[in-house]
């Protein structure tokens, strides 16, 4: 039909937009001028309005213009969205599952997620990814990825989680600190100390979790660096940058000069879970959460029986022993 308008066709549209100039966007569409602009004037006949004023050398968007540029850009988000689904859906006919995972995840369980593989023949392939959590649930949302591995908790209604992992939040200390000696940290302890804290842009809504806590209990905590790795906080940590919050798996990377300690307030832990989108759960899908769940399950009994045994008095006792 005539009045068709195709995403060649709006994607044109936002090109003029974003560049401010018809010259500059064929350039950078590879196209000619004439074409573009019969693009253009092709979108504008069809919405029945002049979407933009155009003179020699500039392209500014009318208000009607502005208007439909707004709900443009969620049509191509959605297409994107759609074409990246459908691609993963063949792959998925070609007998490959793709998973995206956290590099924050704790030593052991990164061990676990990077060997697994599924022993029929006839299961799908295990295609692994690491990416920052952003990444992996965007990925996850627009359907590239048919399930992520990371820290929750995980804000959005059409991801549906399962927990693997509850590890305890702890503190790493320098060897020459105040608090090296203590066994135990409470919160107060770390008022306005040097702290190397859980990134915002690798973990946001871990981030969130404990700049919440910290703040409802009028704790001022003086941030100083936010690494992307729990790994590079450790080393900062080393360095005689300042403390460090860490997950308890990584507290295994024990070196000279610094010492792990955990909180005396368990209501702080990091989860880490399975997440994928609620419309999806494939049988492959099913079968991938069940399989990480059976080889995380050592894991989490070792994890569970840690806490179960560490001692968990009042540090004002700890203190008066002189631990």
């Amino acid at each position: 039909m005539q009045d068709d308008v195709t995403i060649y066709d709006l994607k044109s549209v936002i090109t003029v937009a974003q560049e401010g100039s018809v010259s500059r966007a064929a350039t950078r569409l590879h196209m000619s001028q004439p074409a573009l602009s019969r693009r253009i004037h092709h979108v504008e006949a069809v919405v029945k309005v002049r979407l933009f004023f155009i003179w020699h050398g500039g392209a500014r968007l009318t208000e009607a213009g502005k208007a439909c540029v707004e709900e443009i850009f969620h049509v191509l988000d959605h297409y994107d969205r759609a074409a990246r689904r459908a691609r993963n859906a063949a792959g998925r006919e070609a007998g490959v599952l793709e998973v995206a995972y956290s590099s924050c995840l704790c030593p052991e369980l990164l061990t676990i997620v990077s060997d697994l593989h599924f022993e029929r023949p006839d299961d799908p392939v295990l295609r692994m990814t690491s990416l920052h959590t952003v990444g992996i649930i965007r990925g996850v949302l627009d359907g590239q990825d048919q399930a992520g591995i990371g820290y929750l908790p995980i804000a959005y209604s059409e991801l549906e989680t399962r927990e693997l992992l509850d590890e305890d939040l702890m503190l790493c200390i320098p060897a020459r600190h105040r608090l090296f000696r203590l066994n135990l940290i409470s919160p107060q302890d770390l008022d306005r100390e040097p702290l190397i804290g859980v990134s915002e842009h690798a973990l946001p809504e871990v981030h969130r979790e404990i700049t919440t806590y910290f703040e409802v209990l009028g704790i001022d905590l003086n941030v100083i660096a936010q690494p992307f790795t729990f790994y590079e906080a450790i080393h900062m940590v080393a360095a005689g940058r300042g403390l460090a919050m860490v997950s308890s798996g990584w507290s295994h990377l024990t070196k000279d000069g610094i010492a792990f300690r955990p909180l005396a307030d368990k209501l702080l832990t990091m989860k880490s879970g399975v997440f994928v989108r609620r419309d999806n759960r494939t049988e492959a899908v099913n079968d991938f959460q069940n399989l990480l769940w059976t080889r995380t399950e050592k894991l989490r009994n070792e994890r569970q029986k840690i806490r179960s045994i560490c001692v968990t008095g009042p540090p004002e006792h700890r203190r008066a022993n002189g631990n």
